[in-house]
């Protein structure tokens, strides 16, 4: 039984799976470089097992792949329609609790003022001392925050936000029978119903036919000049040059990016985020796609990963199963 991580992510977090494993894979092999067909060729045609999360539609056959176990929950990066048929496609999590801890952070970070307030107050001004004439800033409590998307993070950050007195609404693309901390759950079809009501929405939903491009123009201007908007899904759901306007001319209170249209890439390792210069508009704050990537995430995820595969030697149901094909 040969196993292939394929991919940067995977060759770099080999190791630490393996450790993490019960049982023995006695033929492995590590290719970072996608591009290397001399070596890509016979691997894909030999392996069993590819653990990564990229599958293009120019890859080499794989007439032997039983399981590909992605190294991520985001599988849209894998191009499902070139996949070999009998093949199941499985994904990972473990990055909930840091992402809704980073979810809650900016929201309280946005509504405070805290990073005006600090820099200000470094730079020698009292300008938000109330005696010396600062407005209030705001609080999260009472407030209503909207998840589009009430999967594992979407539910992990409900029972955040309610801890922290705050309403949570929710839209989900699938029927959910347990509203979990959610008062209320909407079809994403009735989404226009939930956005006028939210101080706050957080976008946690995967990428896909029914969410690419979601959050457009029109969806941007039924929410709230003061809302917020936070962003640790996919940058596509979301219009780029929309939200860009909406909040450089102050139809949105502020936002919170950790995904991005432009991916980095290490041949341009300091390329821009987006085609828009998001980084001058003082009501955003921006991050480099890592809201879930603590060591707390790596030890969840890649001992969960190393189960599955234990699970798959042993010939026991997988978990995290995405689609069989």
């Amino acid at each position: 039984m040969k196993t292939l991580f394929l991919g940067g992510l995977a060759a770099r977090v080999a190791p630490r799976i393996l450790g993490k494993m019960q049982e023995k894979l006695d033929d492995t092999s590590v290719l970072a470089d996608l591009g290397d067909t001399q070596r890509l060729i016979p691997a894909l045609a030999e392996a069993e097992i590819v653990v990564g999360h990229i599958w293009r539609p120019d890859f080499p056959p794989a007439p032997r792949l039983k399981l590909l176990q992605a190294a991520t929950a985001g599988i849209d990066m894998i191009d499902v329609p070139s996949l070999p048929r009998g093949l199941t496609v499985c994904n990972v999590f473990g990055h909930e609790p840091a992402i809704a801890e980073y979810v809650m952070m900016m929201t309280l970070a946005l509504t405070l003022r805290l990073f005006e307030t600090v820099t200000s107050f470094r730079a020698g001004s009292w300008a938000a001392h109330q005696p010396a004439g600062g407005s209030p800033h705001g609080e999260i409590l009472g407030k209503t925050l909207g998840i589009i998307g009430y999967g594992r993070i979407g539910r992990d950050v409900a029972r955040r936000a309610v801890g922290f007195g705050c309403k949570v609404i929710a839209a989900n693309r699938s029927p959910i029978a347990d509203k979990g901390d959610a008062a209320e759950i909407y079809p994403l079809a009735e989404l226009d119903r939930m956005l006028p009501q939210c101080d706050a929405v957080l976008v946690a939903a995967g990428l896909g036919p029914e969410t690419r491009g979601l959050l457009d123009a029109r969806r941007l201007s039924l929410m709230k000049p003061t809302a917020l908007l936070i962003n640790i899904g996919r940058a596509a759901i979301v219009d780029e040059e929309a939200l860009y306007r909406a909040l450089k001319d102050n139809r949105l209170g502020g936002a919170a990016l950790d995904v991005w249209w432009q991916h980095w890439d290490p041949a341009q390792p300091d390329g821009p985020p987006s085609r828009f210069p998001f980084h001058e508009l003082p009501n955003v704050l921006m991050t480099p796609h890592c809201s879930g990537f603590t060591d707390g995430t790596a030890g969840r995820r890649w001992g969960e990963l190393a189960g599955n595969l234990d699970r798959y030697l042993r010939g026991e149901p997988l978990i995290n199963v995405v689609m069989t094909t």
